[in-house]
């Protein structure tokens, strides 16, 4: 975890997509393996690989800062999410495509603009900022200290999957996350999860 984003905080809380990338070891292997040489990669195992739809910011008792939390607040947004999301269909998306942005490589997510709803949902129904760019489902951090420009060889090797699927989720919970930001890849901590539509159930939070 880069220490100059988390500011000495040691939880955040997100709401995600989890991506179930334990079942697309065929397809993403390949992808990870045109990444590996390069020595300023740092690729997701399958545990952290998810899809950010809101970061809610870091968990801490009293906060001060627009990107801190409490664990009251985060109780509030999962009530107010499942009151938003209690008519929203469950829907699939696919997952293909290698891409990059400047610090991360990502798969992009294909889904005809439902997540980008599902996050307005969320944003609007809890009072929460909507974040910029399109969710995606990021594989591997760039972690090159000097910010030079990327060589041509990584270039090449994401060109190579550009067109490449990987498979298809169906969305039919959002999860509530606390990530431990200590270590580096850390197992993501599901304090809620939030049904959409008609898969409701009785599941209630474990935010303490």
């Amino acid at each position: 975890m880069d220490p100059d984003w988390q500011g000495g905080h040691r939880l955040s809380a997100s709401l995600v997509v989890p991506a179930q990338a334990s079942r697309f070891h065929e397809r993403l292997d390949p992808l990870r393996e045109a990444l590996c040489p390069f020595p300023f990669v740092s690729l997701h195992p399958d545990h952290f690989m998810h899809i950010t739809l809101i970061l809610l910011g870091f968990l801490v008792d009293e906060p001060e800062g627009e990107d801190e939390v409490s664990r009251e607040r985060l109780r509030e947004i999962e009530d107010r999410a499942r009151t938003a999301l209690s008519d929203f269909p469950a829907f699939p998306v696919t997952l293909a495509n290698l891409n990059a942005f400047p610090g991360a490589a990502f798969i992009e997510a294909h889904d005809g603009g439902m997540l980008d709803r599902l996050r307005s949902a969320l944003s609007v129904g809890c009072g929460l900022k909507t974040p910029q760019g399109p969710p995606h489902l990021t594989i591997a951090y760039f972690q090159d200290p000097d910010g030079t420009d990327a060589p041509e060889e990584l270039i090449s090797a994401i060109a190579r999957y550009r067109n490449w699927s990987i498979g298809e989720i169906m969305v039919e919970n959002v999860e509530m996350t606390l990530l431990d930001l200590r270590p580096e890849y850390p197992e993501p901590e599901t304090v809620a999860r939030i049904p959409l539509g008609k898969a409701i159930s009785g599941q209630r939070s474990s935010i303490n």
